[in-house]
């Protein structure tokens, strides 16, 4: 009997630890039933919110779309169906899963989409283009800075209803029965000091930056000179700023425009006057130890 006993634990035991990860976060409730617990109730997007979604993120065949909360998964089924992309849905509920892949079997994108039945905050989505949510405000905040911290510059994100407090989206979109839209890009972190010269001058140039979201704010020194950038705009890893300067005497205002790759900055400048010299080729380095890290919570 004893012997019985330790067995029956044993196996118990063994049941659980082989568990699969996606299960880790269900519960298990007096009955002896499983149920899994939703951070956001199921509640599909029209057809029309969907559209728009697609349309406002540019989807196309060399996207990898994330619908992290997919339901039914009719966002990334669209999204391979209309756009050619390639997508992957994630949801907690069983049943959603049944119905997502029965959907892209009908479809017939089955090749092009897959789905998860996972914590989407366990989630790893580092591999995605664009990611699609229609979750709680709650939820968007809490998943903010997994956003952040995982995805690249310029990756887009689109949530139908939901902002995500205070990271104001580039565009919003009002869908014809009155449901939100909003769109962002993953901005490149241009925090810190930059330094360059500039072909055909003796003075170095020294831009400083400081960053919230993409909202970008810095000063530009050239010689003693150090003024404010004007007009400074940052999507995804591209940036561009204003700045006037004096030059032979003569006031001049410089428009620079570059692609951020990590410590580098590259692009081109050119004067915003008829006297002003024609466009320059522009490579600035940033000191590694003042960039600031863009952990929002």
């Amino acid at each position: 009997m004893h012997a019985y006993v330790i067995v029956t634990y044993l196996s118990l035991a063994f049941m659980f630890v082989s568990l699969p990860s996606q299960m880790a976060v269900s519960q298990v409730i007096s009955n002896g039933q499983e149920e899994i617990k939703l951070d956001v109730p199921y509640e599909p997007s029209s057809e029309e919110v969907v559209g728009i979604m697609l349309e406002i993120a540019k989807v196309g065949k060399n996207d990898l779309v994330y619908d992290l909360g997919c339901g039914d998964g009719r966002i990334v089924i669209a999204a391979a169906k209309k756009a050619g992309a390639r997508g992957v849905g994630v949801d907690l509920d069983p049943e959603r899963m049944k119905e997502s892949l029965d959907n892209a079997r009908k479809a017939g994108v089955t090749d092009r989409v897959q789905f998860l039945q996972q914590d989407l905050f366990q989630t790893k989505i580092d591999r995605a283009t664009v990611v699609m949510l229609y979750l709680w405000p709650e939820v968007n905040l809490k998943l903010r800075p997994k956003l952040f911290l995982e995805l690249k510059p310029d990756t887009r994100v689109v949530s139908h209803s939901h902002d995500m407090g205070s990271w104001e989206p580039d565009q919003t979109i009002t869908a014809r029965e009155g449901h939100k839209v909003h769109f962002w890009v993953i901005p490149a972190n241009v925090t810190g000091t930059w330094e360059w010269d500039m072909s055909g001058e003796k003075e170095r140039y020294v831009l400083k930056l400081s960053q919230q979201f993409q909202r970008v704010s810095g000063t530009l020194q050239s010689g003693s000179d150090e003024i404010p950038v004007e007009n400074p705009e940052l999507r995804g890893d591209r940036l561009q700023f204003t700045a006037g300067r004096f030059f032979k005497g003569q006031m001049q205002t410089l428009r620079f425009i570059g692609r951020v790759q990590g410590h580098f900055i590259e692009g081109t400048a050119e004067g915003m006057h008829r006297t002003s010299q024609g466009k320059r080729t522009w490579r600035a380095k940033r000191n590694p130890s003042s960039i600031k890290p863009l952990v929002y919570e």
